[in-house]
């Protein structure tokens, strides 16, 4: 009969952690990363937004922890209305007087009103009523998708 070191056990274990968290960093957290951005990158298409400060805001940590390999990610939380989509509101300045931003399709009222800059017109306005955003579920989705990845 064989008998095996008595750290052999250990060694095994540290060695497939070893191996799962190296997977965990170089295959499966980009993966997933890529997958999310595909579905924001194209819902920005159809949708005529800037999903890039979504994209670029997004984590990925790989952890290890008591014998296990934790992957987590995320983004920051305006991403979930990305996410979930938004219905017709309106934002108000909340810590200043007035919202500013560039209105790059404006009405004739504010071409007349305000001055050009850059891709529209810089507007001052106390506040706003946005249509709101149709859902894009690329968190769901890439879930989902990483699930099927997995069966």
């Amino acid at each position: 009969m064989t008998t095996l070191d008595g750290g052999f056990e250990d060694a095994a274990r540290e060695a497939v952690l070893d191996e799962a968290e190296q997977h965990a960093r170089e295959e499966v957290a980009p993966a997933v990363q890529e997958h999310a951005h595909g579905i924001l990158e194209a819902y920005g298409r159809e949708h005529d937004y800037d999903v890039s400060p979504i994209i670029a805001a997004g984590e990925t940590r790989v952890e290890r922890r008591k014998g296990r390999v934790v992957v987590r990610w995320g983004w920051p939380e305006p991403a979930i209305f990305f996410e979930r989509g938004t219905v017709g509101h309106v934002v108000e300045a909340k810590n200043a007087d007035v919202l500013s931003f560039i209105w790059e399709d404006p009405p004739d009222w504010v071409r007349e009103e305000y001055e050009r800059e850059g891709d529209g017109w810089r507007v001052f306005l106390p506040k706003v009523e946005v249509a709101g955003l149709p859902e894009s579920r690329f968190i769901r989705d890439t879930l989902n998708w990483l699930e099927a990845q997995f069966a």
